[in-house]
């Protein structure tokens, strides 16, 4: 499985080709090294998929859990890329203060992007620590990327919680590995699995409750959400888009890592009740805290938290749960990152993010508006979205698992959040035109780099709503499901 490192080392190849030739077009070589590292992988991706894992010299290993999660980071890290060749180009022309600094930008996106690709490919517990704890020290320089007073404030408060998770996390590992017994010299999460029955069901509780701290900080799970809206909010469009759809889903992935560990030592139901716990409880607090918003992309950063929540209930919940996280956790990259290129366009059109300067949208500009509305309604869980379907999964599992009280509970928080964005949706789309839509009648140049990435995410949840009904219902009769 020669291949596995070469989605490292790819992207490092572009990292020191930006720091050695000045002359090199940032831009297209970030669109280049991303675009190469989808397109060499993806075969390779689709065939491992039936073997289940794949190793290269013992280092590089990938798992089931691994393997997905590395398809949703290639493929939304090159859309966001793509996307930001438009954003960056339209950031200079529209932020004077923004001139000059393309170069670092994309220099800084390939390094947030070698990070992320790391975290799913390694099977050494340290490694696996180290590199999500490198997703937060690279992507803070993206949040402070326009340097004013508010991503200032954005970015410190994300260091401290990314910081303090990553201490948390670190402990819960430390603690993994000097608690086997004297004859194990564990290092990988395999071999942690395999020895995991002979450590103490207190240090193993202990260890997932770090690790479930530290890495749940990371994922935005309640109470540790609240550098979501600041950090989404101030950084640029295409960098929220990442921070949303892939690097919350490499810190679940440090969870599901601790949670396996658990599983194997006998400690399951403690440890799928304290997912079960944290996730309805970050639905609880993302739903409430989105219903009296105005600044969108603040919206969207609490939907982040809701989503994860919920990602976190399926997982706690079986095999049928687990399905549903899987599912939950693609739509919610596809549509939450699309949402933010698609905010990424409005702001620089009419200078806001305050949806009240956006009410009339879809009259004055029908792509934008309309486009905006569409993915909207993807996030709210509305069908044919995929996003219903996964939704759906989870609740089936939450009552099917005898927890009828939670299931109801959270059926009625995904009612009103629905209501919340249809609501926004129908006002952002339809409401009394603003006086800040004068900016649409401007000349506002667009681009196929950022109407590429919106077409190809949006026909990606279509298909995962109209199609995976019938794949399930084949798997049924075919009793593989």
């Amino acid at each position: 499985m020669f291949w596995i490192p070469l989605l490292l080392i790819i992207p490092l190849i572009g990292i020191l080709g930006l720091l050695v030739f000045p002359s090199l077009n940032a831009p297209w070589t970030a669109a280049f090294v991303t675009g190469a590292n989808l397109l060499l992988a993806l075969g390779r991706l689709v065939g491992l998929y039936g073997q289940g894992r794949g190793s290269f010299m013992g280092i590089f290993q990938l798992n089931g859990v691994g393997l997905f999660v590395t398809c949703i980071t290639l493929f939304v890290g090159f859309t966001a890329t793509l996307y930001s060749t438009h954003y960056m180009k339209t950031a200079e022309f529209r932020h004077p203060a923004d001139k000059g600094r393309t170069r670092t930008y994309f220099l800084f996106i390939l390094v947030f992007y070698f990070t992320l690709v790391g975290v799913p490919l390694f099977e050494n517990v340290v490694l696996t620590w180290a590199f999500i704890e490198a997703t937060a020290l690279a992507s803070v320089l993206l949040v402070d990327f326009h340097r004013t007073k508010g991503t200032i404030e954005a970015s410190w408060k994300y260091l401290i919680i990314m910081e303090f998770g990553g201490l948390c996390a670190l402990f819960g590992t430390l603690l993994l590995l000097f608690a086997q017994p004297n004859q194990a010299v564990a290092s990988t999460w395999t071999e942690l699995q395999q020895i995991a029955p002979h450590i103490s069901h207190k240090a193993l509780q202990l260890a997932f409750v770090l690790g479930l701290v530290g890495y749940g900080a990371k994922t935005g799970l309640t109470p540790f959400h609240f550098w979501l809206p600041d950090a989404h909010s101030q950084a640029p469009s295409p960098i929220s888009g990442m921070l949303s759809g892939i690097k919350l889903n490499c810190a679940f992935y440090g969870i599901l890592r601790f949670m396996s560990v658990a599983d194997a030592g006998g400690v399951y139901w403690f440890a799928h009740a304290a997912l079960l716990i944290l996730g309805v409880a970050t639905v609880l607090v993302g739903v409430l805290m989105m219903i009296a918003q105005h600044d969108y992309k603040r919206l969207f950063a609490y939907s982040s938290a809701e989503n994860m929540g919920m990602i976190a209930i399926g997982f706690s919940l079986g095999p049928v749960g687990a399905l549903g996280g899987f599912l939950q956790m693609i739509n919610h990259s596809l549509i939450k990152s699309m949402l933010f290129f698609q905010s990424g366009e409005l702001l620089h059109a009419t200078g806001t993010t305050d949806m009240k300067g956006l009410r009339g949208v879809a009259r004055v500009w029908p792509w934008a508006g309309g486009t905006l509305m569409l993915a909207m309604l993807a996030i709210a869980g509305a069908p044919p979205f995929g996003l219903f379907i996964s939704e759906l999964i989870i609740v089936y599992a939450l009552f099917h698992s005898a927890v009828p009280v939670l299931g109801v509970l959270v059926l009625l928080l995904l009612i009103i959040l629905f209501a919340s964005f249809l609501r926004y949706a129908i006002q952002i789309g339809y409401g009394e035109s603003s006086e800040h839509l004068d900016r649409f009648r401007e000349q506002y140049g667009r681009s196929w780099t950022s109407a590429v990435p919106f077409g190809v995410h949006i026909a990606l949840v279509l298909a995962f709503g109209l199609l995976l009904p019938f794949g399930i219902s084949a798997l049924r009769s075919l009793s593989l499901l």
